[in-house]
Parts: C-alpha cells; sequence; structure tokens
C-alpha cells in the first residue's frame, strides 16, 4: 500500500511540476484541483529524477520526506534560487511558501542556499496587494522570506524613485545595481560578494537603462523642482553600461571572487532591441559566469556566447513566481548547472496540492489579511450617494441608468476633482471624465470603493501653467458639450460659462488640439472666484499621461514645468482627501447630483 502511495503521489508530481528544457520550451500539464486524499496524506511520498539529467534538473523539492527534520551534514555544494518580476503576488504559483520549501529542501540535504531577486517586485501589474502601501508590504515579506541580494527592476520605480530608494532602505538584504545614479553617483553598490561553500561569489545587479523616458516618465525622476537627477548609464548601443559591467567585473575577481553571476533586468524578446537584448550585454563581456534575467517575463534558459567565444548560461523566471531560477556548484569540482523549476497552473498552488504549510505561509496570510483590512475596511461615511448618471432617468429595475459624466458636472466629478487638487496642493485641477468609473454609493467608504471609482490606477503630476493654457484646455474640453465627450473634464478650483449656441473654434489633428480659430465658447472664467489672467502662472494638476503625453488631445501642457509628482495612485489621493482633509465624513457640499455650477451654459 505505502509503495502504491509513493507511485501515485510521484505520478502527481510529474504532473504538477514541469522544468524548463534547454530548449527553452516547457512543458505544462493538466494539474486536479486537489490531490486525491490518500497520495496526499503518504509522508513517504517523493519525486525521485535524475539531477544528471540536464534537460530536466528535478531535484525531490515538494513533498513530505519521512525524517525531513534531520538535515544532512554539508556537502559543499552551493545552490542560489532566484526570482524575478514576482509584482506583488507572494501568494501566486509557487509563492513563498514553495519557495521556502524548496530552500529548506537543499539546506536538509547539505547545500549552502543564497536567494536572490531580478527586480520588479514592489509594483502590482493589477495587482492590489503591495500597491495600496506603495510597495512596504512586499519588501516587508521579502525580509521574511531572507533574500540575500536583489537588484532594481523598472517598475520597481513606479511610486517614484525616491520613494524607492526608501523602500531599499527597509529592505534587510542590500540592492545592487552597477548603472542606477543620482546626480551622477552611485545610488546602490555595483556589485556584492557573498561567501558560501568557502568560495567568494560576487553577484552585479543591472537595470534596463530604458527605464526613464522609455518604460517610466522622467516625473518619476525629478526632484523637487522639476529636475530629473537620476540616470542609468548607457550611451550609444549601451556601451557605457557594458563597459560599466566589465569594469566591475574585473574588480569583482580582482577581489577574490571564484565566481560571478549578472542579476540582469534586461530581458529578451522579440520586441526588444539592443537596448534590451540580454545576448548584446554577453556579447560584450566576459568573466561572467551566468545570467539570472528578468524583465521580459519569458522563461528560456539560453546558452549565450560571451566576448571570448565561451558560452554562458542565462535563465529567466517568468512572472509572479510562475518559475524559479536554479544554478547549483558542485563541491567536488566546481561546475556549474543551471535551470528553471515551472508552475504554470494557476488553479492551484503546491502547497494545496500537497497539503503544506511552512513559517512563510503564515507571514504571507498575515500579509494578505493586513492588506484585506487596508483595503475593503471602512475609512469613512458618504452621506450622499455621488453620480456619473443622471438620478432623474427612470430606468428598468436591475439596469443603471445612462452616464452623463462625459457630458456634465456631476457631484461625483467635483468630489474626484477636488481630492485631486487639494491633496496635490494645485491651483486647478482638471480630470478627464472618462477616468471615472463608478458612483459611489451614500454608505461606509473604503479603499476598495474609491478604486472602483477610479480603477485606471494612474498618477497625478503638478506643473505650472499659464492661464492663457488653462483657457485652451477649458475649450478643448467643451467643443462638444453638451454631448458626451470623453476628455469633457470636471474641474476644482475653476468655474466658467459655456455659450452651447457658438460653434467650437477648436481644430484638431490627429485626435489632439491643432488650433483655437474663432470665437470661443467659454467666458467668464474665475480661479479661486478671481477673473483669470491669461499671463499669470496657476499650478495644475492632472494626470501624468494628460499633461505628458497629450491624452484625451490636451496638448498644451506638454512643456509647462513640474511643480509636483506626487507616487500615490489617483484612488489613493481619494482615500487620503477622505480620511485626512475630510475627516473621514463625505458631507453635504457634494449633496446635488449636478454639483456645484462650476460648468454653466452661458
Amino acid at each position: 500500500m505505502k509503495k502504491t502511495l509513493k507511485l501515485i503521489t510521484s505520478f502527481m508530481l510529474l504532473a504538477a511540476l514541469a522544468f524548463t528544457a534547454c530548449s527553452g520550451r516547457e512543458k505544462q500539464q493538466d494539474i486536479p484541483s486537489k490531490l486525491p486524499e490518500t497520495a496526499a496524506s503518504s509522508e513517504s511520498a517523493a519525486l525521485a529524477i535524475s539531477e544528471n539529467d540536464e534537460s530536466s534538473v528535478q531535484p525531490e523539492l515538494l513533498a513530505a520526506h519521512e525524517n525531513e527534520e534531520e538535515p544532512q551534514k554539508k556537502n559543499k555544494d552551493i545552490v542560489i534560487l532566484a526570482t524575478s518580476d514576482v509584482h506583488c503576488s507572494p501568494q501566486k504559483n509557487f509563492g513563498y511558501t514553495s519557495l521556502y520549501r524548496i530552500r529548506e529542501k537543499f539546506l536538509k540535504e547539505g547545500c549552502e542556499v543564497i536567494l536572490v531577486d531580478d527586480g520588479d517586485e514592489v509594483e502590482g501589474h493589477g495587482e492590489m496587494f503591495g500597491t495600496v502601501t506603495r510597495g512596504q508590504q512586499v519588501i516587508e515579506l521579502m525580509n521574511k522570506m531572507g533574500y540575500d541580494v536583489a537588484t532594481p527592476g523598472n517598475h520597481d520605480f513606479n511610486y517614484g524613485a525616491d520613494r524607492f530608494i526608501e523602500l531599499t532602505k527597509m529592505a534587510d538584504y542590500p540592492y545592487v545595481s552597477c548603472n542606477v545614479l543620482k546626480n551622477g553617483k552611485l545610488v546602490f553598490k555595483p556589485y556584492i560578494i557573498k561567501e558560501a561553500a568557502g568560495k567568494k561569489i560576487a553577484f552585479i545587479g543591472v537595470t534596463t537603462p530604458r527605464t526613464i523616458g522609455y518604460y517610466s516618465s522622467t516625473s518619476l525622476f525629478k526632484n523637487g523642482n522639476g529636475k530629473v537627477v537620476y540616470s542609468m548609464r548607457g550611451g550609444s548601443k549601451n556601451k557605457k553600461l557594458f563597459a560599466a559591467i566589465q569594469a566591475y567585473t574585473d574588480q569583482a575577481r580582482a577581489a577574490g571572487a571564484d565566481y560571478v553571476f549578472l542579476l540582469s533586468h534586461f530581458g529578451k524578446a522579440k520586441k526588444y532591441d539592443a537596448w534590451d537584448n540580454i545576448d548584446a550585454l554577453v556579447a560584450a563581456t566576459k568573466g561572467i559566469d551566468g545570467v539570472f534575467d528578468g524583465h521580459s517575463h519569458d522563461a528560456k534558459k539560453l546558452d549565450l556566447r560571451n566576448a571570448e567565444g565561451k558560452m554562458i548560461t542565462r535563465i529567466a523566471m517568468g512572472s509572479k513566481l510562475s518559475r524559479i531560477g536554479y544554478l547549483r556548484i558542485s563541491g567536488e569540482n566546481g561546475s556549474i548547472k543551471m535551470n528553471i523549476f515551472s508552475w504554470t497552473t494557476s488553479s492551484v498552488t503546491p502547497s494545496e496540492l500537497f497539503g503544506f504549510k511552512n513559517e512563510m505561509t503564515e507571514e504571507v496570510d498575515k500579509a494578505l489579511a493586513e492588506f484585506k483590512n487596508i483595503y475593503t475596511g471602512k475609512i469613512g461615511t458618504n452621506n450622499n450617494p455621488l453620480f456619473i448618471s443622471n438620478p432623474d432617468v427612470a430606468v428598468p429595475e436591475g439596469q443603471t441608468p445612462p452616464s452623463i459624466i462625459t457630458r456634465a458636472e456631476t457631484n461625483l466629478g467635483d468630489f474626484v476633482a477636488d481630492a485631486m487638487r487639494i491633496t496635490t496642493g494645485a491651483d486647478v485641477a482638471l480630470i478627464p471624465s472618462d477616468k471615472i468609473k463608478a458612483t459611489l454609493p451614500q454608505g461606509d467608504v473604503s479603499m476598495k470603493d474609491l478604486y472602483n471609482v477610479l480603477p485606471s490606477s494612474k498618477r497625478m503630476i503638478t506643473v505650472n501653467a499659464t492661464g492663457q493654457q488653462i483657457l485652451d484646455a477649458l475649450e478643448w474640453s467643451v467643443r462638444k458639450y453638451p454631448k458626451a465627450n470623453s476628455a469633457f473634464l470636471q474641474v476644482s478650483g475653476v468655474t466658467f460659462k459655456v455659450n452651447t449656441k457658438t460653434k467650437t473654434p477648436c481644430k484638431k489633428k490627429s485626435g489632439a488640439l491643432d488650433e483655437i480659430k474663432g470665437k470661443r465658447r467659454v467666458s467668464n472664467v474665475k480661479i479661486a472666484g478671481v477673473a483669470i489672467d491669461p499671463k499669470k502662472t496657476y499650478k495644475v494638476t492632472s494626470y501624468l499621461g494628460v499633461i505628458r503625453n497629450a491624452n484625451n488631445g490636451y496638448n498644451m501642457f506638454k512643456k509647462c514645468k513640474q511643480v509636483r509628482f506626487d507616487g500615490r495612485l489617483d484612488f489613493q489621493l481619494l482615500t487620503d482627501f477622505v480620511k485626512i482633509n475630510l475627516n473621514g465624513v463625505i458631507g453635504d457640499r457634494y449633496m446635488n447630483p449636478k454639483g456645484s455650477n462650476r460648468i454653466t451654459s452661458a
């Protein structure tokens, strides 16, 4: 019976645990939602597949073992486990529970284990966990997980570069990067040397130099005066970066490193050119023994030729813990083997399938519970429903009244615009109505409710703009008024009238404002109750994409000087507005569904 149970469990593990082959192709199997109870309860279940098979490196990882609490003697082997692009998903796929268990298995075999990360951890890529604390919960969990070293990814700067630096100071492990600079000086150590089993192992960090201005707005990297103070050395076809990597590789060797590995957030995909091509990096360098790569979310194992013609292995770990990178240095002869553990089913995690828990299970569950409390717990009360639709329009039961927020002022529009203006300290807030998606009901309010109002989760930027630029923006906003228009602005700090009998003077080109020619529709414009001065400078806040990328056609602000960039997302600004500025009560100033007459017809 015991032998049968072991065979059943081994079969289930084979079905569930696919490992990336050298060709980069992955075996994927359908995995049952539950393991048969008899097999799951087997104390001796094990997966025993030869570790010498280079195309499917499969050590005993996840199943329960007899006497597994008894560690073996040190065997002088060194194992490096690597993650990348976890994106606020500590519970998904392998999850930290399985990562912890895998590490424990190697430790109990007698290996020394180093745990590394390739970046893009603190930003969610659609995951709310981590996002609501702007990365803090992620760093705290990585501390609990016991990471030894990490390198920044491009998305790690999405809360603002200064915020990411704050987060790294919360980490119990070091970040390394040879190309993240502030005011021309390295922010992190370019490499670190770890000692294990009597060997010195260097890890050099590198982040795609396209982070600034390509993957992320330059606004994320500016100081309080609006000046870009961060940079990521690249040069023509990354020659400066490759030279720096070579220099630090040589330094690490001179410092006694027996092995040098690259923690690279660089990527490998067809859409990336030489700027984001790990092939070019390896081809330009020598002395690197292996590459742990991220950024492109692939899970390929590649053998790449370096500057000396030597073949170097590069592995990538997918995203959201669907893969774990694996490198083993033999204590006998110093040889290196690299491969990728793969778990590609979303219906069940290994810990659920095989019924195991460990201390990371508790830590992750605790963090997720804290997140839930932050995200869904009561933060205030709303005295009146705030509408995107016309409540006076009767519709059949169960149906939603048609939205009017893209063609008229509403109390919800006033509320959102006020929140953006007041929390950013601007004079005027201009909010495209297509960002506002749901009515806020009367009653208790949570952060989740506010996220439903602004689910795009974008950031605001405040700039100095002239009165004339504001006038042009208002004219563009009402060019179709009173008809629906996704670019129609909900406003705060400004009031104006619209002459609906006057034809719009706006001319567009490629979907954006080209020129304003003829009599204007907008008149009687006041800011803080005072007539607008076209030559005066005002602080204007709106979405980053509106200001810098001319989203919704608003191209008049592209060159305005930045006053403030806020790392908080729009729904987080709403949250702070309710909790701090409104003292938890959205009061009767927002009682009227049609707003407070900020936009009226002349």
